[in-house]
């Protein structure tokens, strides 16, 4: 049985996209410790940014829980 276009542009979505994963996760893959990342987010705060400076790690605030994107070509 043949895939069908939509399942093919489904499965590529997924493979293509990435994840949001734990402050703890990011640091210990990247080796950046956790101190410095909540530091960058506090002078995102301070600075009233909305995102992160480019080359800056992307994150989002879920309720009280902050995650950080990771690509798929990262992960």
């Amino acid at each position: 049985m043949q895939p069908t276009q939509q399942q093919t542009n489904t499965q590529d979505i997924i493979r293509h996209s990435g994840r949001w994963i734990t402050e703890r996760q990011f640091a210990e893959i990247h080796s950046i410790p956790k101190a410095s990342l909540a530091n960058w987010r506090f002078r995102d705060r301070v600075a009233q940014r909305n995102e992160a400076l480019p080359g800056y790690p992307r994150y989002r605030r879920f309720g009280r829980a902050v995650r950080y994107w990771m690509p798929a070509e990262t992960a």
